[in-house]
């Protein structure tokens, strides 16, 4: 489906948005006013060979390069932990 009118929108169950194949168009007329995401559960089966295969990829990572590349892109290439963030917004705070 590559998209559905609003009013087909309000007749429709939460069961049949659930069975959509992925975001779908909500049109008024020809002009696209928003688009209708479905949640679903994810398959633990994927999900798990996701995380194996991004803790593969990230043994291979080069930080160097990865740094080098985002200095390239004016970015900060610091890599603060959570308690540094936490201190550094708690300090900031107390300034305001």
């Amino acid at each position: 489906m590559g998209y559905i009118s609003i009013r087909d929108l309000q007749k429709m169950s939460a069961e049949k948005i659930e069975r959509l194949p992925g975001t779908t168009s909500i049109k008024s007329g020809d002009r696209t006013v928003g688009l209708l995401i479905p949640f679903k559960k994810p398959d633990p089966k994927r999900l798990a060979a996701a995380l194996r295969k991004s803790r593969a990829l990230a043994k291979k990572r080069d930080r160097v390069a990865d740094d080098e590349a985002l200095i390239a892109m004016g970015i900060d290439p610091t890599d603060y932990d959570e308690k540094t963030v936490r201190a550094i917004q708690k300090d900031w705070r107390a300034r305001r």
